[in-house]
């Protein structure tokens, strides 16, 4: 029987990139125990490794008239990115080098001679966009503003950028056209209400772009932008999120990914038609981006499904018929043995319906029923999705049911339920996890006695949330960089970050009592399960002050806790070898405690 680390040592690959004439794809890969560029002919052959940093690579992105590729790296996990330039025959080249400065990757003009990026070099609090010359090396900033704003795309005659400002928060964004001869910038899509625009794609013949929002709709929806007549055209509307798009380079055909309960689609459609075929012949999976071959003749993409750990695949246009591009290493782990989740509502306490994935062990369940571990999805505003969780697969293969749910506040369901957790309402979605525990509990063949709640950031805060409001309800916690007081989180997380958070959780003055309300730190004394917690010291997101805290508090008490402490890792681990301890640890304290 696999150990845990067995399934730990599964490798990924991810993040694919086409070159410009077509020969190579790009990915990120950790086959060295953390992710570094690596690059395979198009046509097929042996894969290599392009970098080997010390620290993993974030985002890369092929030059459009080059083999080089500009890639982010940051320092053990703090997101201050720096960018830096890989040319085809040569070294890396650092264009910028400041590590008190975030540096957000936005795109590269159509002549690949520039990028526009946003940085906080000016101010902590807030991204400026600039536009750097690659070969020189000089930056100018086009665009000050208060607030996160990130750059999207270059006009096709390089003279102006798309830019995402959310400087009100991550779901209310404004669409922004900046002129660079005069800085000049203008809202494209004035609205009602709270918008998100995301991954435009231009036609060549500058009539406009494809985009996905959500403007005046539930969902994000696939539109074109009539840069003429500043009108919307809608392409693709349904009753889910479309969540990738990309044009063909002969401007005939697009591909798009739809959010399928979960599961993701990848549709390719002719542009004049509407005629749409589904791909095929892929396992079940989460597809995060999608590109062209400059031929039109195919797209690469990334999947990752709960059997079918994360790898690079591609599909040709024709026929939509998917075929994998990269292997990545198994470490032996028999992939026939792995689970695939169902998907099940149950009602919560107002009636509203609840979805959650259901993860079944293979086998009869023993007579007193499965322990059950419930397993919280971080963001808040983000969904559980199908991807290879090596850590539940591993629990799976013991004999334990993971239930994993879409508590409101997730994404995926439409803008009103991903808003019915948001400030004074924060503590609802942790009732909706308690609806998910006496459903669980209630089930024949799980023993109701041997319970665990597991979560990450913010399921890390529902993990001592549910612990604190509900604590008869659970046999075990396991936590990971989860939020304890909201107070101090405000205070010391990023400050680039500091705003969006409070539009999502409260300010500290004006709702200074509800934070405290809903702050788990304040009730830890109600906590009545072992806890695990793990955390990583550079992380910018949810500083590791906020698991001291709840250390300190039940271990003052002599309240069984333990506290997995990771130096040189940030918001997740990054590196296989912290993985090991961390899941070590998880698999350790289970067997002891559930």
């Amino acid at each position: 029987m696999p150990a845990i680390a067995d399934y730990i040592d599964i490798r990924s690959a991810k993040s694919p990139a086409v070159s410009f004439d077509g020969e190579w794809i790009a990915y990120l890969s950790d086959e060295s125990g953390f992710n570094q560029i690596w690059i395979k002919p198009a046509a097929g052959g042996a894969a290599r490794q392009l970098t080997a940093f010390d620290e993993p690579i974030g985002a890369i992105a092929f030059n459009p008239k080059s083999r080089d590729i500009l890639f982010t790296v940051d320092y053990g996990g703090d997101e201050r990115h720096q960018l830096w330039l890989l040319p085809e025959d040569g070294e890396p080249i650092a264009l910028t080098d400041d590590p008190a400065t975030v540096h957000v990757w936005g795109c590269w003009d159509p002549d690949g001679k520039r990028i526009a990026y946003a940085s906080n070099g000016r101010s902590r609090t807030d991204m400026d966009i600039h536009v750097m010359d690659v070969v020189t090396r000089q930056s100018r900033c086009i665009l000050q503003g208060e607030g996160w704003r990130q750059p999207l795309a270059f006009y096709p005659d390089g003279q102006a950028i798309l830019v995402q400002d959310s400087s009100r928060s991550m779901s209310d964004q404004e669409l922004v056209e900046l002129c660079l001869p005069t800085g000049n910038a203008k809202i494209l899509l004035p609205h009602d209400g709270k918008a998100k625009y995301q991954a435009p794609k231009f036609r060549k013949d500058r009539s406009g772009f494809y985009l996905l929002t959500d403007q005046g709709r539930e969902y994000l929806g696939l539109a074109f932008f009539d840069l003429e007549r500043h009108t919307l055209q809608w392409v693709v509307t349904a009753e889910n999120d479309i969540e990738a798009v990309a044009l063909a380079a002969n401007q005939t055909k697009l591909a798009y990914v739809a959010n399928i309960d979960g599961w993701n689609e990848l549709v390719i459609r002719e542009c004049d038609t509407g005629q749409e075929i589904c791909v095929a012949g892929a396992p079940r999976g989460t597809i995060s981006s999608v590109a062209w071959f400059p031929d039109s003749g195919s797209v690469v993409f990334p999947l990752d499904g709960a059997t079918s750990p994360p790898d690079i695949w591609c599909a040709r246009a024709d026929d939509a018929e998917a075929f994998p591009v990269t292997s990545a290493s198994k470490a032996g782990v028999d992939l026939s043995s792995l689970i695939e989740p169902e998907i099940i509502e149950i009602e919560s306490f107002d009636g509203r319906m609840v979805p959650l994935f259901l993860y079944r062990p293979a086998g009869k369940a023993p007579a007193d029923g499965y322990p059950a571990i419930v397993v919280v999805h971080g963001g808040p505003e983000a969904q559980w999705t199908s991807i290879f969780r090596a850590d539940l697969q591993y629990l799976l293969n013991q004999g334990v049911m993971v239930v994993a749910p879409n508590v409101r506040g997730s994404t995926g369901y439409g803008r009103t339920y991903q808003e019915l957790d948001d400030t004074v309402l924060r503590m609802d979605s942790v009732a909706d996890l308690k609806a998910v525990r006496d459903w669980v509990a209630g089930l024949p063949q799980v023993d109701a006695t041997r319970l665990a709640v597991y979560g990450r950031s913010y399921g890390g805060f529902m993990v001592l949330s549910a612990l604190t409001e509900y604590p008869d309800d659970w046999k075990v916690g396991i936590e990971f960089y989860g939020i304890a007081n909201f107070h101090t989180m405000l205070e010391t997380t990023g400050p680039w970050r500091r705003h969006l958070r409070v539009v999502e959780y409260g300010d500290p003055a004006a709702d200074k009592e509800a934070l405290e309300r809903f702050s788990p730190i304040h009730k830890s004394n109600l906590i009545k399960a072992p806890l695990l917690i793990a955390h990583g010291f550079e992380d910018p997101r949810v500083p590791p002050g906020e698991s001291e805290m709840v250390y300190s508090c039940l271990h003052g008490r002599g309240h069984p806790v333990e506290y997995v402490r990771i130096p040189h890792e940030g918001h997740g681990f990054a590196r296989t070898e912290n993985r090991q301890i961390v899941f070590g640890a998880v698999a350790s304290f289970l067997k002891r405690y559930l």
